[in-house]
């Protein structure tokens, strides 16, 4: 499943849930207006990890975002700890450890409740 602009891709029809759509949502509006511009983005995207990661980020934080307004503190927990696992695995290059994605998911004040996130 991907993006390419407004449009999400599902070739092979899976379910997707809501906090995946929220992160896709992020990916589609970032990508442009135009063609040339979502082709450009997936061009930089695939080539240079620095944006790749620029771009994972708000996608990973507005996930997290909804999985924040949607559950219990305690599976609050659990969803940063399981997203900044995802955003530094191979399938995005590895290019943080979870230690650097928590904190990086952790930035600039997320979530409305007064959490404190270990």
């Amino acid at each position: 499943m991907f993006s390419f602009g407004p449009k999400l891709y599902n070739p092979h029809g899976v379910f997707i849930p809501d906090e995946i759509l929220a992160h896709e949502a992020v990916h589609g509006f970032r990508q442009g207006e135009t063609v040339a511009d979502t082709l450009e983005w997936w061009r930089r995207y695939m080539a240079e990890p620095a944006f790749r990661l620029a771009e994972e980020l708000p996608a990973h934080k507005a996930e997290l975002q909804w999985l924040i307004d949607h559950n219990s503190r305690r599976d609050r927990r659990r969803a940063i700890k399981q997203i900044a696992a995802k955003l530094a695995s191979p399938l995005y290059g590895s290019l943080v450890t979870p230690s650097q994605a928590r904190k990086l998911l952790k930035a600039e004040n997320l979530w409305h409740s007064n959490i404190t996130m270990q």
